[in-house]
């Protein structure tokens, strides 16, 4: 999370502040569940190896809950890496600037980039969702896991949370500029 300077004294951008501070909580809740799928994950993993090679019979469900756990887990961390600031970046070019360029560099990319990216895939994605639950979409594996929609609902759900975290920051970027230093 990026903080300005101090606080900001005009109503707009104590607004946005307000509002960088809410969805940034929100991202935060969720990443706390959502971390819990790697712990599953690792877990589904062992149970799998186990099944596979002290048993020799490993099973479709557990490979597929695989896939579903690795989805939620860097579908919904980019928004929480995105807010802690853990995103990878060039910071051997960032260094070289000056500290109010680099935000002036973050608010183009994420005005001119990263939102229109995320507007496609949340147009797109919307209909992949809504197909994929009209056609009772599951898997092609007669053990596999029913429902695909609900994995597939992943996508709009964690760029919804992406759009947010992109917003907070490009608030307390813009708030920073903008601030008269004292």
């Amino acid at each position: 999370m990026t903080d300005s300077l101090s606080t900001p004294t005009s109503s707009v951008a104590r607004l946005m502040l307000k509002t960088a501070d809410i969805f940034e909580e929100v991202i935060l809740k969720v990443a706390a569940v959502c971390c819990w799928s790697s712990a599953l994950l690792i877990a589904v993993i062992i149970l799998n190896v186990i099944m596979r090679y002290g048993f020799s019979n490993g099973l479709i469900l557990f490979e597929e809950i695989q896939w579903h756990l690795y989805a939620i887990g860097i579908m919904f961390g980019l928004s929480y890496a995105e807010i802690t600031n853990s995103q990878v970046r060039v910071d051997v070019v960032a260094s070289m600037l000056k500290p109010k360029t680099v935000l002036k560099w973050e608010i183009f990319g994420a005005i001119v980039f990263v939102f229109p990216t995320i507007f496609v895939i949340l147009f797109n994605s919307i209909d992949y969702v809504s197909s994929s639950y009209l056609l009772s979409e599951g898997s092609s594996s007669p053990l596999g896991m029913p429902f695909r929609w609900v994995i597939k609902s992943a996508i709009p759900a964690s760029f919804i949370l992406l759009a947010m975290a992109v917003l907070a920051r490009l608030f307390r970027n813009i708030i920073t500029i903008t601030q008269k230093e004292a």
